[in-house]
């Protein structure tokens, strides 16, 4: 086993000191940053045209999806704008928004799964909660995240309040075709952290036939700017994953693309306006089926 250098224990000893100070989490880099304000794909520039042309290929899968929340646009709308009642879902909050939860919404009422399994809670909870009793299906919840930003538990069939990292990575794959999962973790692929649990122990040992969602995938462009703070790094990952199985992906929706993508826009735009829907943003959920 290696041993530090004298230099990399100084430079664990000034983390430890600066984070003490700070509060906060600082990280110490061997080199400059990068310009976390000059996208590379997109915002501007063209996106990464080896995964457009992949999103792009998907096209009628998308559509599909938009389909479905035109066909269950009468439930979505008597879901309302402003929250009341905190075991209800509502549009009008800023984490899970938009075409992310109508998606959500739609697309566990048409699989009718047994099981749905999340990695991050909240308002996506209190969405898929809401699709199951609206459909009356026997779909059973398990939550993972130790600090839900909603009061999820209520909703809940089975919570594991750790990180996933923390977790029984074979319990949260415990699902079969037909079942979903959706993950909106951390965002950050670091030694040890839920996105590189999820990626390299759990997406593997999925079955195939289950509907993964990934939330804050921005692809085929970078991370927004404002969001370059917070060194998000997930959906690289999730890009090298897509680039490496080409055509044997089978994409179901893209919130981001859908939302830039002209000819989709027009579609989807059309189908939120039948619904009645509020208009709010869009979202950032791309899902995929193992």
């Amino acid at each position: 086993m290696s041993r530090p250098t004298r230099r990399e224990r100084l430079g664990a000893l000034a983390l430890r000191a600066a984070q003490r100070l700070s509060g906060g989490h600082p990280i110490l880099l061997e080199y400059p940053p990068p310009d976390q304000t000059r996208m590379r794909w997109g915002w501007g520039s063209p996106p990464n045209l080896a995964l457009h042309d992949l999103l792009v290929r998907n096209a009628d899968r998308y559509r599909a999806t938009i389909e479905l929340i035109e066909r269950y646009g009468s439930d979505l709308a008597r879901i309302p704008l402003l929250g009341t009642d905190p075991g209800e879902p509502y549009w009008g909050q800023d984490y899970f928004t938009g075409v992310d939860a109508a998606a959500l919404y739609s697309l566990i009422r048409v699989r009718r799964p047994s099981r749905y399994h999340e990695v991050g809670s909240g308002n996506s909870t209190l969405f898929a909660a809401r699709a199951i009793r609206d459909g009356g299906l026997p779909t059973r919840i398990l939550s993972v995240d130790p600090a839900p930003r909603a009061d999820v538990d209520l909703v809940c069939d089975e919570v594991i309040r750790v990180p996933l990292e923390q977790a029984d990575p074979s319990r949260v794959a415990a699902l079969e075709a037909g079942d979903v999962l959706l993950v909106d973790s951390s965002h950050c692929a670091l030694t040890n952290s839920d996105v590189v649990t999820f990626f390299l122990d759990v997406l593997p040992a999925l079955p195939g036939g289950v509907l993964v969602g990934i939330h804050d995938v921005f692809l085929p462009d970078d991370y927004p700017w404002w969001l370059g703070g917070r060194w998000y790094s997930e959906q690289y990952l999730l890009a090298a994953w897509l680039l490496g199985a080409g055509d044997r992906v089978r994409l179901a929706f893209a919130s981001h693309f859908c939302a830039t993508e002209p000819t989709i826009r027009v579609r989807l735009d059309a189908a939120w306006d039948r619904a009645s829907l509020p208009r709010i943003a869009y979202g950032s959920s791309l899902w995929l089926e193992t």
